[in-house]
């Protein structure tokens, strides 16, 4: 075999400059997906503050996204397979830009909502055809700490669009925030036309662990193929869990900001808009660290078990809620910022974290030709979970407070973590 052939073959072990080429010009595009999705959480208190919109009134906004959201998942990840997930992606970064523009440019309630889902529908694009790439990069036995790194970037993304939203707030009004992420995600959608692939073939490459592999590309998935993907039993225990884990990770991301800044007479905890987004945003650097390492541990301490993993982070996250749950009176302790701070890093970021060894149950279970269609259930699942953080948690929030809503979260973590035991490989 001469050189020439040997650099076209990716290894089972070590790492090709393509294979890195590949993965991260993918996770950076889905990273700044995020700047497209979690921008109004921070211009969530601006917009009530000009057009006198309810905790409800949002809360709308928010569900009939993560609705639309999880219609597209169920969807996507099944055309990202069967068509290629390299072009949904690409539609799906043009689109959001597009629906973000829109909505920064409307001024009545009927918009917002139709702009917003428009959003969601092509926020949808990324993830699950994401991980079908990043399945067919990389063999099996490491899956789990690349889908960390993946799940961390989008993460990254999430915390770094916090302070830059509030900034445009700052600057230019709640408006700024709908007009300035965008530019990101244009522009990385324009370096991912070029280096993104779908497969090692496309990029001219082979696989040593090819023979290991069941035929994948060879014929395509159809509908019997969905439909397995979508009844199979220990799945289905997954789906439950992550609908759990995306409530809470949905319900942190609305209204942590807004429960952060709410003056302490309201149940708030009365921080400035600046300080609130800032400790919010730590819920997302934790989300990218224990992306990381949850993978890890899933992989090499429980042997691609990932059930217990799921299981500790649901449980640490749960008492992190309840600590936060007491509400400004945590300002009170000594170092009592940092307190809060911490447990907003542990509530926030297990919770974003754990979805690593989630997002991996569809290719240990599924197997890889239907890992995407696998993740883009599992997403839409979360994602109706995600709807409840909105109209319903904005309901609870304005019928029983701010910190019942809290408390509420922990109590989903908890019973999330607990249907995690049932799941095996």
């Amino acid at each position: 075999m001469n050189e020439m052939t040997e650099r076209r073959i990716l290894r089972t072990k070590g790492l090709h400059p393509k294979q890195l080429t590949a993965f991260f010009s993918m996770a950076s595009l889905y990273l700044f997906y995020y700047f497209c999705k979690y921008n109004i959480g921070v211009a969530t208190k601006e917009m009530q503050d000009v057009f006198g919109l309810s905790n409800q009134s949002i809360g709308w906004i928010t569900t009939i996204f993560t609705l639309t959201y999880a219609a597209g998942q169920f969807i996507n990840g099944f055309l990202g397979d069967r068509y290629g997930p390299k072009y949904v992606m690409l539609a799906g970064a043009i689109g959001s830009v597009t629906a973000n523009v829109c909505f920064g440019l409307s001024g009545t309630f009927v918009f917002f909502v139709l702009f917003w889902a428009m959003n969601a529908y092509f926020s949808s694009c990324g993830w699950a055809p994401g991980c079908r790439i990043l399945c067919n990069w990389f063999p099996e036995n490491r899956w789990g700490g690349w889908m960390g790194i993946y799940n961390a970037m989008c993460y990254l993304g999430g915390a770094i669009v916090l302070p830059i939203a509030a900034f445009a707030i700052t600057k230019w009004g709640w408006r700024g925030a709908f007009f300035l992420p965008p530019v990101f995600l244009f522009g990385m959608a324009a370096v991912f036309m070029f280096l993104g692939k779908n497969s090692p073939a496309d990029a001219g490459l082979r696989t040593q662990w090819v023979m290991d592999d069941r035929k994948i590309s060879k014929e395509r998935i159809g509908l019997k193929e969905y439909w397995l993907a979508f009844t199979n039993l220990k799945m289905a225990i997954a789906y439950v869990s992550g609908f759990g884990a995306n409530f809470v990770r949905w319900g942190l991301m609305t209204w942590m900001v807004k429960i952060l800044a709410e003056p302490t007479e309201n149940g708030g905890f009365g921080l400035s808009l600046g300080k609130a987004a800032l400790i919010s945003s730590l819920m997302h650097y934790g989300g990218a660290i224990f992306s990381i390492i949850l993978g890890m541990v899933s992989d090499r301490i429980f042997k691609g078990a990932r059930w217990q993993t799921i299981l500790i982070a649901f449980v640490i996250s749960t008492g992190a809620l309840l600590f936060i749950g007491q509400g400004s009176a945590i300002l009170q302790y000594p170092m009592g910022t940092f307190l809060l701070s911490a447990a907003m890093f542990l509530a926030g970021g297990l919770n974003q974290g754990l979805q690593t060894p989630l997002f991996n149950l569809p290719g240990d279970i599924l197997g890889k030709e239907l890992g995407g269609t696998g993740a883009g259930i599992m997403d839409g699942w979360m994602y109706i979970g995600a709807a409840f953080a909105g109209v319903f948690l904005g309901w609870w929030l304005d019928t029983y407070g701010l910190l019942s809503g809290v408390v509420l979260m922990a109590v989903v973590s908890f019973v999330s973590g607990l249907l995690s035991i049932a799941i095996r490989k």
